[in-house]
């Protein structure tokens, strides 16, 4: 890889607006434990990153610093992996297909893909002025969030299911084959882009779901509710049913159910699976015991039980962690 095509963090492409309009570069990803290309390119105050990865072995996360104001458009193609974004999303699940509208300036955030394979992650940044002027000109019904925009105010827009039409596939599939003249590539890149936004609108605009009203949690509910966390955190190998949890807690089954989905955004039962195997994954990696006590240790009846679970989770054997 040449010097010019160094380069360490995301921060690294954010220039990409530096490019002349119509500009495509390539480079290949720096990251020790993967492989894979990103192509960027800039036009009309918008800017394309398209990253593939490929992995053969558990990634390690890698974060970043959000340094310049963009408005994000993010797709998740191929893969799944989770997202934080400070104060917006807590390890949020981009899974396959998963796209949205993010503008969180100035922030840090966490990227950590899920198993191993490949994965291709789209994205657009667009400049806040750009993107004010498209939503408050062509969507009236999105004019509340071009306000947010020229407030600075964080949000995100995420759609209602998992849902990426044929035309929006089509355009990843052939954006980046335009035309050789820098202008024209740039009116290419600009017009499918600007397509692109309003087939994801679309979609977002959608009526969905209702959303169930919030249980309301006093502070003394919501120390019980820690308290549960740390009975199951501790007994994961052996957890308390719902009925013993509530009462060792003094809190009732259904304020317990519901405020700790509200508070951890996960069930009590997926919460003590995940962190059985979360368990699992520190201890295989510490090296100190073998796969079988660790199934054991952690309340599985039979390691193969184990097995599945761990690689239905990380997409991979729990052994072939050690290789």
């Amino acid at each position: 890889m040449s010097a010019e095509n160094k380069f360490r963090r995301k921060e690294d492409f954010n220039p990409f607006f530096q490019l002349h309009d119509g500009m495509v570069r390539e480079y290949a990803l720096p990251f020790p434990d993967r492989t894979g290309t990103v192509k960027i390119t800039s036009a009309g105050g918008i800017g394309i990153i398209d990253s593939v990865n490929h992995t053969t072995a558990i990634t390690a996360p890698w974060q970043h610093f959000n340094v310049f104001p963009f408005v994000e458009m993010n797709f998740m193609l191929q893969g799944n992996m989770y997202q934080t974004h400070e104060g917006v999303l807590n390890r949020c699940l981009y899974g396959k297909d998963y796209h949205n509208i993010l503008f969180n300036p100035y922030s840090n955030e966490v990227n950590e893909l899920i198993g191993m394979g490949s994965y291709r992650m789209f994205g657009v940044h667009i400049q806040p002025e750009k993107m004010i002027t498209l939503f408050s000109g062509y969507t009236p019904e999105l004019a509340h969030v071009a306000d947010k925009i020229a407030s600075g105010i964080s949000f995100v827009m995420q759609a209602p299911q998992k849902q990426l039409t044929s035309h929006m596939r089509f355009i990843f599939d052939n954006i980046w084959q335009c035309p050789d003249a820098a202008g024209l590539r740039s009116l290419f890149i600009e017009s499918q882009i600007l397509t692109l936004l309003s087939l994801q609108c679309e979609v977002l605009m959608k009526p969905s779901t209702p959303v169930a009203k919030p249980l309301k949690l006093q502070a003394a509910d919501k120390e019980k509710i820690y308290h549960a966390r740390d009975i199951l955190t501790a007994r994961c190998d052996n957890p308390p049913s719902l009925a013993e949890l509530s009462k060792l807690c003094g809190i009732n089954e259904f304020k317990l159910k519901k405020g700790f989905k509200q508070l951890f955004e996960n069930s009590v039962v997926a919460f003590v699976n995940e962190h059985r195997l979360n368990e699992a994954k520190r201890l295989i990696y510490e090296g100190e015991k073998n796969m079988s006590t660790i199934a054991y240790e952690l309340g599985y009846a039979h390691p193969q039980h184990f097995q599945r679970a761990f690689k239905k989770k990380f997409g991979v054997t729990p052994g072939s962690l050690l290789k």
